[in-house]
């Protein structure tokens, strides 16, 4: 009895949780849509050469993708399927827009011409680092409410479940 009502208390409380971080994620993704929005005109004026990019931009997909290429320098189109957990097709459409607006280039690898990695271009690392300095910075900003030791034991929670997330994806 005691057993059903723990696991009871349990499920409220991680449907919370799941609730809290939806509603949370709305904001937040709104406020970054836009915040981006403004940063992405900004590297636009310092690169006039390039034509005004797809009004829809997905920030969040570019940063995701440009986090898996900037942090191995090129990926093998595979690499880049998985590393987005999209198929194929969907990872060659992806690379396409990118290649096709200027922040991405495919390039046969030069051990073996038959792969074809792809790397980001100069104003697609421009805006990796710029996107992922104001990510960095709002997550800062959030983390600033808990004391040293409260980040410290959130840290070592996110990166506990990060691995079992990991664990579980496989």
């Amino acid at each position: 009895m005691a057993k059903d009502i723990e696991q009871r208390l349990y499920d409220k409380q991680i449907a919370e949780i799941v609730h809290g971080f939806l509603q949370v994620w709305n904001r937040f993704e709104v406020t970054l849509s836009g915040e981006l929005a403004q940063i992405q005109d900004r590297l636009e004026g310092m690169h006039p050469e390039k034509e005004s990019h797809h009004p829809n931009y997905n920030y969040e997909l570019f940063y995701r993708v440009s986090n898996s290429i900037y942090q191995k320098g090129s990926l093998r189109m595979g690499e880049f399927s998985n590393a987005l957990s999209v198929s194929l097709s969907t990872a060659t459409r992806i690379a396409d827009w990118l290649v096709e607006n200027g922040y991405m280039e495919r390039i046969p690898d030069p051990e073996d011409r038959r792969i074809v990695r792809v790397y980001l271009t100069d104003i697609g690392r421009e805006t990796h680092k710029t996107i992922d300095k104001y990510v960095r910075q709002r997550v800062k900003q959030i983390l600033s409410s808990l004391s040293d030791e409260e980040r410290a034991k959130l840290i070592e929670l996110v990166n506990k479940l990060v691995a079992t997330l990991k664990e579980v994806a496989k």
